[in-house]
């Protein structure tokens, strides 16, 4: 997978996640955890968790949908493994399905090596805000 220029989104910026790789219907997407990351528990909050695969999977849907046309999220589902203990958390997305309208997407999250979580993803395929 080659690395593609794709612009992150504000909400990705604001976190902290850093688009690696994308290409051919892949990505990868990287966080760096922060203290603003955990829960009270001390451990990383899930709604990171899910942002960070849902960013990673709208990059991957962004590297193959139509020029011209959006995408936005539909459906999401995550189910968590194991608590991320690393420094990094790193989403790895594909796009297993692109039809007209709906792209969907697997996405595995992990984090020293070791799976942390799994996550598939619906996206809806619509015209691009105009501005």
């Amino acid at each position: 997978m080659s690395e593609v220029e794709l612009p992150s989104s504000p909400y990705g910026d604001f976190l902290g996640i850093q688009i690696v790789e994308a290409a051919a219907g892949k990505s990868v997407c990287r966080l760096a955890l922060q203290e603003h990351h955990m829960n009270t528990g001390g451990r990383v909050h899930g709604g990171v968790l899910t942002s960070l695969t849902d960013t990673a999977a709208g990059v991957a849907v962004r590297s193959v949908r139509p020029e011209g046309k959006s995408s936005a999220t539909t459906d999401l589902s995550i189910s968590f493994i194991r608590p991320p203990l690393g420094k990094t958390i790193e989403a790895h997305a594909e796009v297993i399905h692109a039809g007209k309208r709906l792209f969907r997407t697997e996405i595995s999250v992990f984090s020293d090596e070791k799976l942390v979580a799994k996550t598939t993803a619906t996206f809806m395929i619509v015209d691009a805000a105009k501005n």
